[in-house]
């Protein structure tokens, strides 16, 4: 049957059935479809027919999976979904949880790559932190003993290692920039912007040294026992230890400012405050006095500590208000702590 006698034999038909259908050929279902496409009979396209700024604002609605799926549907819809702004949308709803988000303001610019392409790297990026995927590793060979503790902050990776040695590494290059040699080092910080960095040991010092002229500037003791955390500060330079002791110094004079009680395995001074984590609760103390100022129960360990610094530095002035800052971020905490699988990873670090 050629196509002209069946479009005449389908005109005598008011009704297709099931049964009829089932018997036509797949040519004849063909010529079938395209007749009644002719005759606008087929299905209507709603999205198709919107003008694109409607259509566009509609698939933004839209995951990634269900765009890629509309964009098999046909030519208009792929061409809706290759729309730079639907991209551009959700660049913006990726970063939305970063410590230092981007703004509307921040992508105005297109990017040379182009939205989608962003975005694809971007989800790939999410895709293999939350599966633990390493992408690129870079071996840091120096230290003859185990590593004792480490602190990057951009591309500067201090370590602290049992063979006598705090190294400064440049994470970029792989290079050690410096070996500053002592004792059997528990811990390390830094401050980049001072230009300083700090080790403790476990014979009960700590010590602060120049990276800028590689002295050292000084030597605190006071501890009875291994110390086991240090932070630094513009002003300060805290340590906790074994003997349920924090002391706190004015690592510019020497002066030791305060001795507080308290069992801590980890501190962080913001400004005046020195925070302080224990096994089952988390304290805030004023510096200049050493009272406490904050105190609550804390079951989250160092998952939840690791929050709390990073929200607490993500605000402009964190020593203002801590305590409502501290209630506000304690339910998140709570929240993170229910998933059992989570997984910790360092986000600065992955910038």
């Amino acid at each position: 049957m050629s196509s002209n006698d069946f479009e005449s034999a389908l005109s005598k038909f008011k009704v297709l059935n099931r049964e009829q259908l089932e018997d036509c050929t797949p040519h004849e279902l063909y010529t079938l479809q395209q007749a009644l496409q002719i005759k606008n009979y087929g299905g209507f396209d709603i999205v198709g027919t919107l003008p694109l700024e409607l259509s566009v604002k509609i698939f933004e609605y839209l995951d990634c999976k269900d765009l890629c799926s509309c964009r098999e549907v046909c030519q208009k819809w792929r061409g809706i979904t290759k729309d730079s702004t639907i991209w551009r949308s959700k660049c913006l709803e990726m970063h939305y949880h970063d410590k230092e988000s981007i703004t509307a303001d921040d992508i105005k610019n297109i990017p040379k790559e182009g939205w989608e392409k962003l975005y694809s790297r971007l989800y790939r990026r999410e895709v293999n932190w939350n599966n633990g995927r390493v992408q690129k590793l870079r071996f840091l060979k120096g230290h003859k003993d185990r590593i004792t503790d480490s602190k990057l902050k951009g591309n500067i990776l201090v370590t602290g290692s049992a063979d006598r040695t705090v190294r400064i590494w440049n994470v970029d290059t792989g290079q050690c920039e410096h070996i500053f040699s002592g004792n059997v080092f528990s811990c390390v910080d830094f401050l980049p912007e001072e230009k300083i960095i700090a080790a403790s040991t476990y014979f009960r010092s700590s010590f602060l040294w120049s990276t800028e002229t590689k002295e050292l500037l000084g030597e605190f003791n006071g501890h009875v026992s291994a110390v086991r955390c240090i932070s630094l500060s513009k002003s300060f330079i805290a340590s906790c230890a074994f003997d349920g002791s924090v002391i706190v110094w004015n690592w510019k004079s020497g002066e030791k400012i305060a001795t507080i009680p308290a069992d801590s395995i980890a501190v962080r001074i913001f400004d005046t405050t020195i925070l302080s984590l224990s096994s089952q609760k988390i304290e805030a103390f004023d510096i200049n006095d050493g009272t406490c100022i904050f105190s609550s129960p804390f079951e989250e360990g160092l998952v939840g500590w690791s929050y709390i610094q990073n929200y607490l530095s993500s605000i402009e002035n964190p020593h203002d208000g801590i305590y409502e800052q501290m209630l506000s971020s304690l339910p998140v905490v709570k929240k993170l702590s229910n998933y059992s699988s989570v997984r910790v990873f360092d986000f600065d670090a992955r910038k």
